[in-house]
């Protein structure tokens, strides 16, 4: 069993910006993330569908984590379609212009694939994207809305990020069934971009009962020499990196009756 070679905590200011394992993202496309990324901030508060369907792909993946007076955070799916007609119903356009708040960062890019966060007001978004052609299309989301915590406990929970990470990449090749599905969220989206014929790219799909069966079938290798960075943190919410010398994964987590937990994986 192999251990974690590095964990690496980096602060949200860093906003590390690194080089693809086959060739660097260019500028062109570091301003086409942050422009989809402000599609879909924007677009939903002017009630701008058609910059919403701009930003989003056919396949999103969308959780809020919301919580609820008297009860625990819980997590609420949205797709595509959803997003799509619930901005064109005008639902952001209540907030003035210049309350919204918007603020970027890239949070690193790759090729073909990228993490970033956009938060405003209302809501902090950490996003997965996928280029798909020319365009950057935003494939997985976790947000919450903001909180009077906000990132008052960080250091401590991108610590306790980190430690889910060391468990995981322990527990999986091991065949730790129940450690893995304390580990894992039961709604977790395992996603992983394939290339396929005429240079496109296709997302695969998997759950945790996919990588749970794999764990019990010991058919999970262990990773070769992993190195997690934690990207940022906010409250109840999570972005990480787990990179190793052939390939990237961007990671989502949720933080829930006080565990973090893996919620939306992107591997390239």
């Amino acid at each position: 069993m192999k251990k974690l070679a590095c964990v690496a905590i980096l602060a949200a200011a860093a906003a590390a910006v690194t080089l693809a394992q086959g060739g660097p993202a260019s500028e062109l496309d570091k301003a086409a993330v942050r422009q989809a990324a402000y599609d879909y901030a924007e677009g939903y508060y002017e009630g701008a569908a058609h910059r919403m369907e701009r930003a989003v792909d056919i396949v999103l993946n969308k959780r809020g984590l919301i919580a609820r007076p008297g009860s625990q955070p819980f997590l609420t799916p949205m797709n595509a379609e959803m997003l799509i007609e619930a901005t064109r119903s005008g639902g952001g356009k209540n907030t003035p212009a210049d309350a919204r708040g918007l603020s970027f960062a890239l949070l690193d890019i790759r090729e073909t694939v990228a993490s970033a966060k956009i938060f405003s007001a209302a809501f902090n978004d950490y996003l997965h994207l996928v280029k798909r052609g020319d365009t950057w299309k935003l494939v997985n989301v976790l947000w919450q809305p903001p909180s009077p915590q906000g990132a008052a406990n960080a250091e401590a929970d991108k610590a306790a990020v980190a430690q889910v990470f060391k468990d995981f990449f322990e527990a999986a090749p091991g065949g730790d069934v129940a450690r893995v599905e304390r580990l894992v969220h039961p709604e977790a989206a395992m996603r992983s971009v394939v290339p396929v014929a005429g240079g496109r790219l296709i997302l695969r799909e998997g759950n945790r009962e996919s990588l749970v069966e794999q764990v019990r079938t010991r058919s999970v290798p262990p990773p070769p020499t992993p190195t997690v960075t934690v990207l940022d943190v906010y409250d109840g919410i999570a972005t990480a990196m787990v990179t190793t010398p052939t390939s990237v994964s961007y990671w989502h987590l949720a933080k829930q009756n006080g565990q973090w937990r893996l919620v939306n994986r992107l591997t390239r």
